[in-house]
């Protein structure tokens, strides 16, 4: 999604609970009286030197990007332009334009659809169309619902269609990319449920079928056909096949905001059996010119020859397990402790904000997951996340098996990324804030990764740091800008409305 695209949302979605000044002053007040007669302890070690030395030397740091979002909000720029595209009697249809308006043919322009309680009660229904500058297109699809048959269940499916002419493959255990044009399908279905009173630990299943459909791209000198490191036929390169994963998934989350954790706790393990069929073979013809003065060298402009070849499966086990780890943990500095929404308040945000994507809903059935601190709020984040691929036969899992380290890994200094079987990353944030939505952040990321998991080394080991800016409510994400650093190798700038830590 595209810059423009991104403020687009965080107008849609600042319409949440607004809070009286007055509260404010009292919370912050209470707050630092509390704080004076306490006792001085770690905390205050930790966060002394953070607030009142390194905290305003990154204020200067992130206030280009940071004054024009508080200047939005000031003068209720997010409030107005949330008016003109919402609809319906009860404002549960949104409707907005979304565009990159990037050089080349990731220009996009597009349109979202959103629909709450479009059938049943407690249901969404979001569609989004793209097209762009080159004819590609995408659509994307999801339906879910709440409380099934009066149960704490929560069930979704989701389609999204791919027309990518650009999409590319990395080879596994390097980053050399190789166009591959992509339609592929996609269609999702996935059920959870809680495990216990608290819903601080859920369950989760899906199934997915995945009908990959690869090409060939016009330029045979993008593809990998002339490269002789990676054999054209593996890994289901250039050609179609189907997938079915099967996923289980464990989630522990006690952290405190849904969408601006200050502090707890976030534990999940995921695990995938992908069923994969053969690979169907694709014909392709190889045209280039004859060496007919024998010199071991096409004749340019000579004779042209012609010859056909085609991929062959060989029928071995293509099926692959897939299964990531992600641990956080949040420590909060912060001095406002008390001020809070009221339960009847943390439910309207909550049935509002529901399901803006598949994995967060999770984290917002409890009513004090959306509790909100207001100015006083200093952070110190840290994840842990390790993604694993194990192959039934080793060399024949298909070339999507194997997960990406990136910008969304983390790894934001970097501006390509890396396919390997196993990939591990440890990010640190300290976030402070700025304004009342608005929090400054600098990070600092390690990442490795091996084709061997008993062979981790200090070879494949690589680190990103940088600064920049989230804006966020407790109860809903907007979107961040940051900019990623690694070693003096140059600036590289993310715009995404992922979450922290995607």
């Amino acid at each position: 999604m595209g810059f423009v695209k991104r403020i687009i949302l965080a107008f849609l979605l600042a319409f949440s609970v607004s809070f009286a000044e007055e509260a404010v002053a009292d919370s912050v007040a209470t707050s630092a009286s509390d704080e004076e007669s306490s006792s001085f302890g770690f905390k205050d070690v930790v966060s002394w030197p953070l607030e009142h030395i390194l905290q305003p030397i990154f204020g200067v740091a992130v206030y280009p990007v940071a004054q024009p979002i508080h200047y939005a909000f000031d003068n209720g720029v997010i409030e107005k332009s949330v008016d003109l595209i919402t609809f319906g009697e009860n404002k549960n249809i949104l409707i907005y334009p979304a565009m990159n308006l990037k050089p080349g043919s990731s220009t996009m322009l597009g349109a979202v659809y959103r629909h709450r309680s479009i059938f049943l009660n407690r249901d969404y229904l979001v569609l989004e169309p793209y097209y762009f500058a080159n004819g590609d297109w995408y659509l994307g699809f999801r339906y879910t619902k709440q409380d099934i048959f009066g149960l704490p269940l929560y069930a979704a499916f989701r389609l999204q269609q791919n027309m990518n002419r650009d999409a590319y493959f990395i080879i596994p255990g390097t980053k050399e990319q190789f166009v591959q044009p992509d339609s592929s399908t996609y269609l999702n279905w996935r059920l959870s449920f809680p495990l216990n009173k608290a819903k601080t630990l859920d369950l989760s299943f899906s199934a997915e079928l995945e009908l990959m459909r690869a090409g060939l791209p016009t330029n045979v000198e993008d593809s990998i056909l002339i490269d002789e490191k990676f054999s054209s036929g593996a890994r289901g390169i250039y050609q179609d096949f189907t997938e079915i994963p099967l996923e289980v998934a464990l989630y522990f989350d006690n952290l405190d905001y849904s969408y601006a954790p200050t502090r707890g706790s976030r534990f999940s393990f995921r695990a995938a059996y992908n069923f994969v069929r053969d690979y169907e073979g694709r014909r392709y013809d190889d045209v280039r010119f004859a060496d007919d003065d024998g010199d071991g060298e096409p004749d340019e402009g000579g004779r042209e020859v012609h010859q056909k070849y085609r991929f062959h499966d060989d029928h071995a086990n293509h099926d692959y397990i897939r299964t990531e780890m992600i641990f956080q943990h949040y420590f909060y500095l912060g001095k406002a402790e008390k001020f809070h929404l009221s339960v009847k308040e943390a439910r309207q945000s909550r049935k509002f904000y529901l399901d803006f994507s598949l994995d967060e809903t999770l984290r917002t059935w409890r009513p004090e997951n959306v509790l909100n601190t207001l100015f006083e709020r200093r952070v110190l984040a840290f994840q842990f996340r390790l993604t694993d691929t194990w192959e039934m036969e080793k060399g024949e899992a298909p070339y999507d098996a194997f997960p990406w380290m990136n910008t969304r890994f983390p790894m934001r200094g970097y501006s390509d990324a890396w396919a390997a079987k196993h990939v591990m990353g440890l990010s640190m944030e300290y976030r402070w804030p700025i304004d009342r939505f608005v929090d400054g952040v600098v990070f600092n990321e390690y990442g490795m990764h091996t084709d061997e998991f008993d062979d981790w080394s200090f070879d494949r080991y690589y680190n990103s740091w940088g600064f920049g800016v989230r804006v966020r409510q407790p109860n809903m994400y907007f979107f961040r800008i940051q900019f990623g650093f690694h070693g003096l190798n140059g600036v590289n700038l993310v715009m995404t409305i992922a979450p922290e830590y995607k």
